[in-house]
């Protein structure tokens, strides 16, 4: 594969050890959440909802990057790009105070959860995988 950048790595390569470097962040993001929580008694604290935002928008971002770099048809990747986002989003909105911005990253994450789920179990349904 041809490389773009200026380094020769090949995109989707970089967008694999992006994918990684993110993914490692979300890890150590949420093993503070658990440390922290465990240290205050599960008291609310900053640190717990600093970290816990970064770890939704670290995963998120982590899975938009590893979606992009894969060698699927756009279409496949729409749904799980638009996952990735919400996350990213839910985590983002820890950080914003309330107010019309902080309401629409809400409503948008609020959507992506409910269709993205809303259409696996329309799958599942047309496949009738149940008893």
């Amino acid at each position: 594969m041809k490389s773009n950048n200026h380094l020769g790595i090949p995109p989707a390569r970089s967008l694999r050890w992006l994918s990684t470097v993110l993914f490692v962040f979300a890890i150590a993001s949420m093993l503070t959440v658990l440390v922290t929580d465990a240290l205050n008694t599960l008291a609310p604290t900053a640190m717990h909802r600093r970290a816990g935002a970064f770890s939704l928008m670290h995963i998120g971002s982590s899975f938009v990057a590893l979606q992009i770099s894969l060698r699927r048809r756009t279409t496949e990747k729409l749904k799980p790009i638009l996952l990735g986002i919400a996350f990213f989003l839910w985590g983002a909105g820890q950080f914003l105070p309330p107010g019309r911005f902080a309401t629409a990253a809400d409503t948008a994450v609020m959507v992506i959860f409910v269709v993205d789920l809303s259409l696996i179990i329309l799958e599942h349904f047309k496949r009738n995988q149940y008893e």
